[in-house]
């Protein structure tokens, strides 16, 4: 009979931890997986920016686009996180970032060679174009100021300008979660 009564005991002790309820006084946290923003880095790019970071893996998109009739430039980047350390008042992160860079622009100049006299054509109209990849890793903070919003800084190594050269990076974002 006592075999029996310790079995039961044992058997109905784990069980009513699973069907317990949790006190009207405990607070559920509430994790936002979405963001919205602005971002500026070298390695992260510029621009708007959103992030989606459902667990302890994530990502981060910038994007900014400018054209008018002299220029184009075009800033994207996509920066993979992975969460360390998680709180109600900061976060620590570890963090991989792309950008492509993208600037072309019309530019005018004197051809000294073909001795153009008349000033309507005596600059020859050109373009310019620049475009590099930087790639860098290094760790971030996220300070939450308030319930949803989030300020990061972000520091680390990069490789410039197409893998040319390295350097230290650092990077910054504002966002709003939702």
């Amino acid at each position: 009979m006592k075999k029996l009564y310790l079995m039961a005991v044992y058997a109905i002790l784990p069980a009513s931890f699973l069907f317990a309820q949790a006190s009207s006084d405990t607070v559920v946290s509430v994790k936002y997986t979405n963001a919205i923003g602005a971002g500026a880095g070298f390695t992260t790019g510029y621009g708007l920016s959103y992030r989606y970071i459902p667990g302890r893996i994530g990502f981060q998109a910038n994007f900014a686009p400018y054209h008018d009739k002299q220029s184009d430039t075009y800033s994207a980047g996509v920066t993979f996180i992975y969460t360390l350390i998680e709180s109600k008042t900061a976060n620590l992160f570890l963090y991989e970032g792309n950008h492509y860079y993208y600037d072309s622009q019309m530019v005018y100049y004197t051809d000294s060679t073909k001795n153009i006299q008349t000033t309507d054509t005596s600059h020859i109209t050109g373009r310019m174009t620049e475009s590099y990849v930087n790639n860098g890793v290094g760790f971030g903070m996220e300070f939450i100021i308030v319930k949803r919003i989030g300020f990061n800084l972000m520091a680390g190594y990069a490789f410039y300008d197409n893998f040319r050269s390295i350097n230290f990076t650092g990077e910054t974002g504002l966002y709003y979660k939702f």
